[in-house]
């Protein structure tokens, strides 16, 4: 890359892979951080020797002398020190877009999506491996885009994309663009889910008709995105490019999976692997390697998955479900009033009366816990018995005592979990955990 000094805005784990990228091009790094050297202690230690840091806040004259800026996720377009940036007429371009530039060569599928995308990202890359190609995954899941151009060894990529990456994209073209589904989240960021929905979209805004662009035909705010790519689709309703037909899952007009084939439990990962079946073959996935790979695959950690049975009642781990839209997906399908629901956390500004029907078919019981739980309990009022926990340890015992054989047992807070945890991961893990001991202690 032809840059002879590279800022590289937050240092989170994208940002540090990016100031490696960035001196392996032979550039000069200049790092800005608002966190302290205390704080960044082992951070530091991670960047390449030379390394020029400004740490505790953003000086204007970390600017000096940079000829590109790379920002990370985290730090939002309107920051004071981008602002003054692009005033001084310096690219600013974000850490996906600015790994994307060093392997350009190279097949990308690119997932985004308010639900869904860890799933489908990890799904296409096991569908390309075992279809004979070397592809690795990461971007917002798992490792950074930088690190996995470090790392070298592969020539297909899988990126899971954030709204908070693609906002900012300049030219990042990818070879197969997926759009999953739009539900209210991060609107402690966006504008308003007009802003998100913008953010989302330029994602495609770059392709060309050699493209492909794999959109939901069941999501209007996907289906309706334009793009100059050719406009692949997906869908469990109605006939489509890839569709599911009386439980099968077809895709370009032959079966590809049987649903009881299928290990993922709930409808919406019916429609994740109708995309990735779409996105994989795009880029020459065998559709019969491709549908093995589905077959066998069993989801992530924290997505919709058992964690425990005991007494007659299911336990499953949803942590990852965060906003509203992932919390919808994960109650469909469930009988009426078969569910105790945990939910609450930081509620990023959603509107969680869009709840209240599902919630009012499907749960005989709602624990709410975390900061936002009275918010959510007063948009939810009537919808189902509802008892405020504050803790999810409250919630489990609670539920606990209140399930019934046949019964299950759902976290899905359609909420961070800052508030209470270090994130969606430890979450889950306390739930499960909390899980086997209150059905250990019951036995």
């Amino acid at each position: 890359m032809d840059f002879s000094r590279v800022l590289v805005v937050g240092l989170g784990r994208s940002g540090v892979a990016t100031a490696r990228l960035a001196a392996a091009d032979g550039a000069e790094v200049v790092v800005t951080d608002r966190r302290s050297e205390a704080v960044l202690a082992e951070v530091l230690e991670r960047l390449p020797v030379k390394t020029r840091s400004f740490l505790g806040s953003h000086p204007e004259a970390c600017l000096d002398g940079v000829d590109l800026v790379v920002v990370s996720p985290g730090v939002p377009p309107t920051a004071e020190l981008l602002v003054s940036a692009r005033q001084r007429g310096l690219e600013v371009v974000t850490e996906v877009e600015f790994a994307w530039r060093h392997r350009r060569d190279a097949p990308l599928v690119a997932v985004t999506g308010s639900n869904g995308k860890s799933t489908v990202t990890t799904l296409v890359a096991e569908m390309l491996r075992a279809s004979g190609l070397d592809a690795v995954a990461g971007g917002n899941l798992g490792i950074a885009a930088s690190d996995l151009v470090l790392a070298g060894g592969w020539d297909h990529w899988v990126l899971e994309i954030s709204s908070f990456q693609s906002e900012l994209l300049t030219i990042m073209d990818p070879t197969v663009a997926v759009f999953l589904n739009l539900s209210q989240d991060h609107l402690e960021r966006h504008a308003d889910l007009d802003e998100y929905l913008a953010a989302k979209r330029r994602l495609f805004a770059f392709q060309d008709a050699g493209d492909t662009a794999v959109l939901n035909a069941d999501d209007p705010a996907s289906a309706a995105t334009e793009t100059a790519a050719a406009r692949r689709f997906f869908s469990l309703e109605n006939r489509a490019d890839a569709w599911l037909d009386d439980g099968r899952l077809l895709v370009n007009g032959s079966e590809f999976l049987a649903v009881d084939q299928v290990r993922l439990s709930g409808s919406h990962n019916l429609a994740n692997i109708l995309a990735a079946a779409l996105a994989a073959t795009a880029v020459g996935a065998s559709p019969e390697a491709a549908a093995r790979a589905a077959a066998t695959f069993d989801g992530l950690a924290h997505r919709h998955r058992t964690v425990h049975e005991a007494a007659g009642v299911r336990w499953v781990d949803d942590s990852k479900a965060t906003n509203i839209g992932a919390t919808l997906a994960a109650l469909h399908g469930y009988p009426a009033g078969s569910l105790h629901l945990i939910l609450g956390g930081q509620a990023k500004g959603q509107d969680f009366s869009v709840l209240a029907h599902e919630v009012r078919r499907a749960v005989s019981r709602l624990y709410l816990i975390g900061v936002d739980g009275p918010e959510i309990a007063r948009a939810l009022a009537g919808a189902a018995v509802v008892e405020s926990c504050g803790t999810l340890h409250q919630a489990v015992g609670r539920a606990r005592a209140a399930a019934t054989p046949g019964q299950t047992v759902l976290l899905a807070p359609a909420c961070a979990s800052f508030d209470q945890f270090t994130g969606y991961d430890q979450r889950g893990d306390v739930f499960t955990a909390l899980a086997r001991e209150e059905a250990a202690t019951c036995r």
